[in-house]
């Protein structure tokens, strides 16, 4: 419990408290009124000093119940202000989500195209290892998967920027990471269509 919660909660306390032993004052000059004798002139003395005693408890009273209710509404305004700003900072949590979900679903779509751009380049390598193939047609479909390549890498690389300017490094990390492997694959791709040029001259 901080010091701020500590005092709080004493200011409570030493309300209620106050409160209550001025309404245990009260109830006690009130059962002496009630049941006090009018007898004497002695008497309407007495009562006339237990009604002011009783108006003076009651004054006393009030004061009271106005301190218990300036910390309560202390309380309540603290509450207030705390709800205030965990409404906002939900606020903040749905905005952050969306920005997420939205980068983890272009990550996952240029995952997709990497993994096709793999499927493809195994293919080609495959190609080269079996009956043989032009030089020319490996070299045009080479070309047309190192534009792709570059295409996803420098979608990669757009991501991660991306993500780093939204403060989501994990996302901005593995983005990077892609477009490196990309990178690498492209630099095989460019070795391998180097490769088959002589063999087409």
């Amino acid at each position: 419990m901080s010091k701020r919660q500590q005092s709080d909660s004493s200011e409570l306390v030493a309300a209620a408290a106050a409160i209550e032993e001025e309404l245990r004052k009260f109830e006690s000059l009130a059962q002496e009124v009630r049941t006090g004798p009018l007898r004497a002139q002695k008497h309407l003395e007495k009562m006339g000093h237990l009604l002011n005693s009783v108006a003076d408890c009651d004054e006393r009273l009030v004061a009271h119940m106005r301190s218990l209710l300036g910390v309560l509404n202390g309380w309540r305004d603290r509450q207030q202000a705390l709800a205030a700003e965990v409404n906002s900072r939900a606020q903040e949590l749905q905005a952050r989500t969306r920005v997420y979900q939205s980068l983890m679903e272009r990550f996952a779509g240029l995952g997709q195209e990497a993994g096709s751009l793999s499927a493809t380049m195994q293919g080609l390598a495959g190609r080269t290892q079996g009956e043989p193939v032009k030089p020319e047609d490996l070299i045009s479909s080479l070309q047309g998967v190192n534009e792709r390549m570059a295409r996803v890498a420098e979608s990669a690389q757009t991501l991660a920027n991306d993500a780093r300017e939204q403060d989501f490094v994990d996302i901005s990390r593995d983005a990077e990471s892609l477009r490196q492997q990309l990178l690498a694959a492209l630099n095989r791709a460019n070795l391998l269509q180097q490769k088959l040029h002589p063999a087409n001259a």
